[in-house]
């Protein structure tokens, strides 16, 4: 059974990859891996003020992406760290973030045919994302349209 926090993010996904999200939680979960998915879709709004961050506002940069260029935008992209322990909650104790478990994740996801961030040139081990195929402006124009992305 999927943690609340992670349960609430994951439902934020389009219903595809909130399959695709569940499937890599129960998989990662009966290996031993403690994840806990930490955000899933993010407004434009909500990536503005990440990117914001380390730039105007104080704090080390956390996004290269402004609002309209993250994969969490449009509903297929969640982050997710490795914790001490979790329990129905979430996460328990220190969140991972170096953890080499964090890689072994990102294996089960690729696995299920999703890209994960750690293998990119801008390393991002907390990121999962489905494979469209498409670029962010085809994505944005999709949206627009009303059509589906996955």
């Amino acid at each position: 059974m999927m943690d609340a926090r992670s349960l609430r993010n994951v439902q934020t996904l389009l219903p595809r990859m909130q399959e695709k999200a569940g499937e890599w939680y129960a998989k990662c979960r009966a290996a031993g891996l403690n994840v806990v998915v930490i955000c899933g879709t993010r407004t434009y709004q909500e990536q503005e003020n990440l990117y914001a961050i380390g730039r105007t506002k104080l704090g080390k940069k956390v996004t290269n992406a402004r609002g309209g260029y993250s994969n969490h935008n449009f509903g297929i992209a969640f982050d997710f760290v490795i914790f001490d322990g979790v329990d129905e909650e979430g996460g328990t104790g220190k969140a991972l973030w170096d953890s080499p478990d964090m890689a072994k994740a990102g294996k089960v996801a690729e696995e299920l045919g999703l890209e994960w961030g750690g293998n990119w040139k801008f390393y991002d081990a907390p990121h999962i994302q489905a494979k469209t195929g498409k670029t962010l402006a085809q994505l944005r124009d999709l949206i627009k349209k009303g059509q589906p992305i996955i």
